[in-house]
């Protein structure tokens, strides 16, 4: 039987990448190396993050998505990508990756191992993660919420294990 749980409320989430927002915006701060930036978004959990984080960074770096998967259902399968950058944009570049959950980890290290890789050259990789399970081992560099439990989250861009629950403002979890 799945047991579904409220962990965060859209107001706990607003401030929370308003941190994020503040944070990035540490980094940046009189530095005038924001063409020297690109984030990529993670399509497609990512987007209701990136869009209010997007109101909060005081930067304007170049944005382009990356489209990946590494699940099908509830299983996690072998990653795979259907959208990326040309090289040119990524080439002697700061990328930050964003995604919505730090799960595994192994999508973030997939893509920062590619894009560091001499097919697209970056300068650096950073992360950003809105949720990060404490049992995923990749090292993120910014993340909003830590996950003690090892539930199924969604809402707020994540799906629910029917595929649905994308468009809730809150986030929850559900025990598998």
């Amino acid at each position: 039987m799945q047991k579904t749980k409220t962990l965060f409320d859209p107001v706990q989430i607003e401030d929370c990448i308003w941190g994020i927002g503040n944070a990035i915006n540490t980094i940046y701060i009189n530095s005038s190396v924001e063409e020297n930036v690109v984030f990529c978004p993670i399509l497609t959990g990512v987007v209701p993050f990136f869009a209010e984080l997007s109101r909060y960074v005081m930067i304007d770096p170049y944005v382009e998505y990356i489209g990946a998967s590494s699940y099908s259902g509830t299983e996690q399968q072998e990653i795979k990508t259907y959208r990326m950058p040309d090289a040119d944009i990524i080439k002697d570049k700061v990328v930050w990756l964003f995604d919505d959950i730090a799960d595994s980890g192994k999508t973030l290290q997939y893509l920062k191992d590619l894009l560091l890789s001499n097919e697209y050259r970056a300068a650096e990789v950073k992360t950003c993660v809105l949720l990060k399970k404490n049992t995923c081992p990749f090292p993120v560099d910014i993340y909003g919420f830590l996950l003690e439990e090892d539930a199924w989250i969604h809402g707020f861009g994540l799906d629910a294990p029917n595929g649905r629950g994308r468009t809730s403002p809150a986030l929850y979890s559900t025990t598998l």
